[in-house]
């Protein structure tokens, strides 16, 4: 034994074998601190204080193989070419952004409350759950969303149809100067959200909703000439309603119209008809006299902007295209959000990228077990696994240790 390592001879096969129990240690507690148990709870377990045990998890991380070289190594062959991108603030107090010689920067009064941080750009292959590719930069930009298509196009990826949020739709455009044949959709639960959020309706919906109620709940008793207090009652509700029908009854056939289409529209023809209805409503309405005119015009250019990117799913019925980017928010949610929130951030830009570096290749070696539906047959495997390496490297998927695995190859810096 020799600083805590334990060296053995095998007589059979000639060889010497290295038994390194400090960096079994150091694997474990990675492992640990991975399954969502806190330094504090690592600490009461174990007895390493939460400082050491940080210590030793970003050492551990920094060994890792980036995920981006390991999905060259393994060169899976399995991908649909069906890819939902998204972004992810982490939160970050240093991060190392380069300084301008002779620029003044703006005052903190006039610079605002922005948080330091970086942003994690994961791809997520649809069918087979798998992360190809991903990236951490200081924010959502062309120029950053060139490079990870890039990525895509340097190890094969065959991209077909890029699901992605409203937000990102300008930039994912950039995938068409790396993959000109690709198939932008936008995810339309963001969509229906961006209208909510500009119509400024649904409170005045919900309020409407419950007056109605009330009037139902007195009913009849309004036609009997003793009943003074509910007669008031409901001609009070009746007034309130009238008035906010005046203001918002043509945000809401517009806002319904927008829902039939995003869930029950399923093909070109249904797509005409609805633009027709679309037309048609607009066309009876008098939006002269309308106080909220703008939203509605505004909402009506903005879709035949981008029309291409809405409908993708019913004009190309045939590809089976997801409508949502729910997949990818569940990752984002689950696998970053929950990890991360304990933590609340990171000191360094380097131990914040060889973390989610770490999150990344957890999440590809780890097996599925809650799959539903269409996906059901995907519980049991890997991420990884259902890509299929054309060179799997001799990982043992049965004792799934992918942190020794992930050290034994070669370290190259992360992206």
């Amino acid at each position: 034994m020799h600083r805590n390592k334990i060296r053995i001879f095998c007589h059979d096969c000639k060889k010497k074998i290295t038994i390194n129990h400090k960096e079994e240690k150091a694997n474990e507690l990675l492992r640990k601190h991975l399954n969502r148990n806190s330094y504090r709870i690592i600490e009461n377990e174990t007895g390493i204080s939460k400082k050491n045990a940080c210590l030793v998890v970003n050492q551990t991380t920094e060994k890792l193989i980036n995920s981006n070289e390991l999905t060259k190594l393994l060169n899976p062959q399995n991908y649909c070419g069906i890819l939902l991108i998204d972004g992810k603030y982490i939160p970050v107090k240093e991060t190392g952004e380069e300084t301008i010689k002779g620029f003044i920067p703006k005052s903190s009064k006039r610079r605002g409350k922005t948080k330091k941080g970086l942003v994690t750009i994961a791809c997520i292959d649809y069918e087979t759950h798998d992360l190809p590719i991903y990236g951490v930069y200081l924010s959502e930009n062309s120029f950053d969303m060139k490079k990870i298509f890039l990525k895509l196009k340097e190890i094969n990826y065959p991209l077909r149809i890029l699901i992605c949020d409203e937000t990102m739709g300008q930039i994912a455009e950039m995938a068409k100067e790396v993959f000109p044949k690709v198939i932008i959709q936008i995810c339309l639960t963001h969509y229906s959200k961006t209208i909510e959020r500009t119509f400024i309706a649904n409170a005045a919906k919900r309020t409407y909703q419950s007056m109605q109620k009330k009037v139902d709940f007195i009913g009849e008793s309004f036609f009997i000439s003793t009943h003074n207090e509910d007669r008031r009652k409901v001609i009070d509700l009746t007034n309130k309603m009238a008035d906010l029908e005046f203001q918002y009854v043509y945000l809401w056939e517009i806002q319904e119209l927008f829902q039939e289409l995003f869930w029950k529209v399923k093909n070109e023809q249904q797509l005409i008809e609805w633009e027709d209805d679309l037309n048609s409503t607009i066309g009876s309405m008098d939006l002269k006299n309308y106080p909220y005119a703008k939203r509605i015009k505004d909402r009506y250019n903005d879709y035949y902007e981008k029309k291409g990117w809405i409908t993708a799913c019913i004009i190309h019925a045939e590809l089976n295209i997801p409508r949502t980017t729910n997949l990818i928010e569940g990752w984002n949610s689950t696998t970053i959000e929950l990890r991360i929130a304990s933590i609340r951030g990171f000191k360094k830009e380097k131990y914040a990228r060889n973390y989610i570096n770490a999150i990344i290749l957890k999440y590809r070696f780890h097996k599925f077990t809650d799959c539903k539906n269409k996906f059901k047959d995907l519980n049991g495997k890997s991420p990884l696994e259902i890509a299929n390496p054309l060179n799997p490297l001799n990982f043992n998927s049965h004792s799934n240790n992918w942190i020794l695995f992930c050290k034994s190859l070669t370290k190259i810096p992360n992206s």
